[in-house]
């Protein structure tokens, strides 16, 4: 399948980037170019990455799974940054029910997705 494929792609691109402008940063650091005094600020940001790979399976899905896996991606993502911060008084003791609810809405929506993709290969297959 051509869209599997572009997915991979996509996947590999996006791994090479990150791991180019890691390395990039940190070598730049190394060589005093850059100064990077306190790496800790930083690691507030991590779950961007899961965003990205998010963003990335929600591009041209080939299955509900992937549509799935993506939303869950940046869900989890949302809800390991505002826990984190305590953003809106919310905090990994008090907010892990929400991960629950998003298990919920995953396991309503897969079959409604199957369906829709389901009659997409079939209306593709008949052209």
């Amino acid at each position: 399948m051509k869209s599997e494929q572009a997915y991979c792609r996509r996947t590999q691109l996006l791994w090479g980037v990150l791991l180019i402008a890691i390395g990039a940063v940190i070598l730049l650091d190394r060589l005093d170019m850059i100064i990077l005094h306190d790496y800790y600020p930083l690691w507030h940001y991590w779950p961007l990455i899961l965003v990205v790979f998010g963003i990335n399976k929600l591009l041209a899905p080939v299955s509900a799974r992937q549509i799935l896996s993506g939303l869950w991606l940046i869900f989890f993502a949302a809800w390991w940054y505002v826990s984190y911060e305590e953003l809106w008084n919310l905090n990994f003791y008090n907010s892990w029910p929400a991960l629950l609810i998003a298990w919920g809405v995953g396991l309503v929506l897969e079959p409604l997705l199957n369906q829709h993709f389901i009659a997409y290969r079939e209306s593709e297959h008949e052209k």
